[in-house]
């Protein structure tokens, strides 16, 4: 079928998507992802969006990250690629430590999709990734709440926790590109790296960055950073700006229009 209602309704009936959904909402990623890849193996282009717009109904943020992208025109379908939810706490985050709210979601995106149960191997926790040791050491030093690891899995909780280790990040080093780093890698090596280049510039320290992984992550941070600042904002600084950690400036008006618009 044509119809795009019709088209949703047959692709929710696959038993391997609705296998994939259930296992999404009890908690088992892994188990989850093995079924999704099933059903879209099966799926064309139309029926792949389709799968992926269920999801996002559904909350599972990230499938539009791993799914879309395959077709060209689907590089332009920047709202279910980079999700925005929690508006008012980033916004809130923001205000109180004075950061700008489109890196908190842009440090979301890069850490968690915006999935408030995501957990790493290393045991970072919620939407920003926080260890529990971190999010400790900051409720400490902040007087934020902070009722233990699983409290991490609140996403206020973990955005206020997580924006305000950005902010002493911040405070640490005096370049956001340097504390998204330090955000990355820990503090250790981003002061090793200081030392070695002290005096370089932001485009260059960042790629000379040792950990490709990290040098990796500050570019796609700040790139991300933009693509907040539009979808908050309706214009951009440019990531020229953001490099330099400006927060003011000429902001540049443009559309994002979705495919076949």
């Amino acid at each position: 079928p044509n119809d795009p209602p019709a088209l949703r309704r047959e692709v929710a009936r696959d038993p391997a998507l609705q296998r994939a959904l259930a296992l999404y909402r009890i908690d088992q990623p892994g188990w989850a992802v093995r079924e999704w890849n099933d059903a879209l193996s099966r799926f064309d282009d139309a029926r792949r969006r389709a799968a992926v717009a269920l999801a996002q109904d559904q909350g599972w943020f990230d499938r539009a990250v791993f799914s879309l992208g395959k077709a060209a025109n689907e590089q332009r379908m920047y709202q279910p690629r980079f999700p925005l939810h929690h508006d008012a706490d980033i916004r809130a985050a923001a205000r109180r430590h004075a950061l700008d709210p489109a890196w908190i979601a842009a440090e979301i995106r890069a850490e968690s999709v915006f999935n408030p149960n995501a957990r790493s191997p290393a045991n970072a926790r919620g939407l920003m990734q926080l260890l529990p040791t971190t999010a400790a050491a900051v409720a400490r030093r902040t007087g934020l709440p902070y009722a233990g690891a699983e409290s991490l899995y609140d996403s206020a909780t973990n955005i206020a926790l997580g924006s305000a280790y950005l902010r002493e990040m911040e405070d640490k080093y005096g370049q956001t590109y340097q504390a998204i780093a330090a955000y990355n890698a820990g503090p250790t090596p981003t002061a090793r790296w200081l030392s070695q280049r002290p005096t370089h510039d932001p485009d260059l320290w960042i790629e000379t960055i040792s950990y490709k992984e990290t040098r990796d992550y500050v570019a796609r941070v700040l790139a991300f950073s933009a693509i907040y600042d539009w979808r908050l904002n309706g214009n951009a600084l440019p990531v020229s700006e953001r490099l330099l950690g400006r927060t003011e400036g000429q902001r540049k008006p443009f559309a994002c229009p979705a495919p076949g618009a």
